[in-house]
């Protein structure tokens, strides 16, 4: 009985573990974009990604393709004009089913009337889940850096105000929709003797596993009950997964 309990509570732990556990987006700018999402110690996605590495062919391999491709060549000028005469002697049959297909295509095609209508299930469904989720996210260990540069000083001067207004507002755009850690560093300069203006930037995303669980179920519950009650939905629905 008490080997049980502990089982269960060790599972029961990993499982917890595992929720908490944060997926982990990594951005870096500068010369070139680095983007690389995992968790724990897998990666999910990296940018830019790792190049394989050609595997060799076997020099028997390779000719017996080479030959294939040869023989198939020499092939096609035969089968070509077969095909070729086959078309002439029936291009009425090819213009009357091109139409039909037409025909079918726009019998089938949505309305505008249901797009709208799914429009406003996906909205009215994404509405507080979205903020929810987005809420949770942490933005940590950002960094900006900017070098503005310009024609000449007045230019280099106004790119500078400009780029310190722009940072603030995107700052407090993010907090709002964000959780923003304290900033690691932002360092916006002015170069008077450069034309160019270098910007480098880097931040750490996380957003716990628990949180896109959430955000999945509640955008699913949403969304039945959105389209339960309303039939104006459920008829665009129907219409759109015609075939």
């Amino acid at each position: 009985m008490r080997l049980g309990w502990i089982v269960f509570g060790a599972v029961a732990l990993v499982i917890f573990l595992l929720m908490i556990s944060p997926a982990v987006l990594r951005f870096e700018y500068g010369d070139k974009i680095f983007l690389r999402i995992s968790w724990l110690f897998i990666t999910i996605m990296k940018i830019p990604a790792k190049k394989k590495k050609a595997r060799r062919r076997n020099k028997k391999v390779k000719k017996a393709v080479e030959k294939t491709a040869a023989d198939a060549s020499a092939e096609i000028p035969d089968k070509a004009g077969g095909e070729l005469e086959k078309a002439a002697d029936k291009p009425e049959k090819a213009d009357k089913s091109a139409a039909e297909g037409d025909n079918t295509v726009k019998k089938n095609k949505p309305s505008l009337g249901d797009i709208f209508e799914m429009v406003k299930l996906v909205l009215d469904s994404l509405g507080k889940p979205l903020k929810k989720i987005l809420k949770r996210t942490r933005i940590h260990h950002l960094r900006i850096y900017i070098v503005c540069g310009g024609e000449d000083a007045a230019k280099a001067a106004i790119k500078f105000g400009t780029v310190n207004m722009l940072v603030g507002n995107a700052l407090g755009w993010l907090g709002s929709f964000f959780t923003l850690k304290p900033v690691d560093e932002i360092n916006i300069n002015v170069d008077f003797q450069s034309e160019e203006t270098k910007a480098e930037a880097s931040c750490t995303v996380k957003m716990p596993l628990y949180a896109a669980l959430a955000f999945v179920f509640t955008l699913l519950g949403r969304a039945v009950r959105y389209y339960l009650k309303h039939p104006d939905a459920q008829r665009a629905l129907k219409n759109m997964t015609k075939k």
